[in-house]
């Protein structure tokens, strides 16, 4: 199982780099474009691996504390922080989902309302009440991550629903929700990175309650811009809109 660990650790690290600098490509370059189009490609797929790697780093350390007899009233924090994990690989294994799935049914957003996507929306809801649920009863010291970020799976669970159940269509929604949807995968990716990736490079000891920094602050910083983004382009499309219905 120690083979297994490492080969999906370094699996996960490897393509979780590839997608984080994948992901800035297509905010700089032309919208649509072949470079755009190529590098959103190598970001969808990276990020495919890396959250099977992710989803994967949770099943196992469960496997082996269950093997070694270790409960969660022996070790809260430990058990705590693999539920975290799941948590955000389900997340952000939705929030993907939802924005390529965007870009295929652009013409029509309510073809989404599958069952499967119905299920991946509640699930994310369920997943952010749970992982409350969990804080409240385990009250472990690291309880603040799950309290801080809970609010993700319920609002873009929400979200999602919204859309494929036809509440939300302004001109040009997909183009919003692909918008959005990518930017919450970035946010989950430098969260990655500051909570793993930056400690191999910087010599980070946070004393305290600071050491949920860098778990909070790239959401902190992420999703602000991204509602500010997506103000910027609702008000764009809405404009070329104008024209066309005059």
């Amino acid at each position: 199982m120690d083979t297994l660990h490492e080969t999906n650790r370094w699996l996960h690290i490897t393509f979780g780099f590839v997608g984080l600098a994948a992901f800035w490509v297509p905010l700089f370059a032309a919208k649509g474009g072949p470079l755009h189009r190529a590098a959103g490609r190598v970001f969808r797929y990276s990020a495919m691996v890396t959250l099977g790697a992710a989803g994967l780093a949770v099943v196992l350390p469960s496997i082996r504390a269950m093997i070694t007899g270790v409960s969660v009233s022996d070790n809260p924090e430990g058990w705590s922080f693999v539920v975290f994990l799941g948590y955000l690989a389900l997340v952000t294994g939705g929030i993907l989902s939802h924005g390529f799935g965007v870009l295929r049914e652009k013409r029509d957003l309510t073809a989404l309302n599958t069952w499967y996507r119905r299920a991946t929306a509640w699930s994310m809801i369920a997943a952010s009440l749970f992982i409350v649920g969990w804080a409240l009863y385990w009250r472990p010291d690291n309880a603040i991550l799950l309290y801080a970020l809970s609010p993700i799976g319920i609002g873009n669970g929400l979200g999602i629903l919204a859309v494929i159940g036809g509440r939300r269509s302004e001109p040009g929604q997909w183009k919003l929700e692909h918008l959005n949807a990518l930017l919450g995968c970035g946010v989950a990716f430098h969260t990655a990175f500051a909570v793993f990736g930056m400690n191999r490079i910087l010599p980070l000891d946070l004393p305290g309650t600071w050491q949920v920094l860098p778990w909070v602050l790239p959401a902190a910083i992420g999703l602000p811009a991204a509602a500010l983004m997506t103000r910027y382009y609702r008000r764009q499309l809405q404009a070329r809109a104008q024209p066309q219905a005059a």
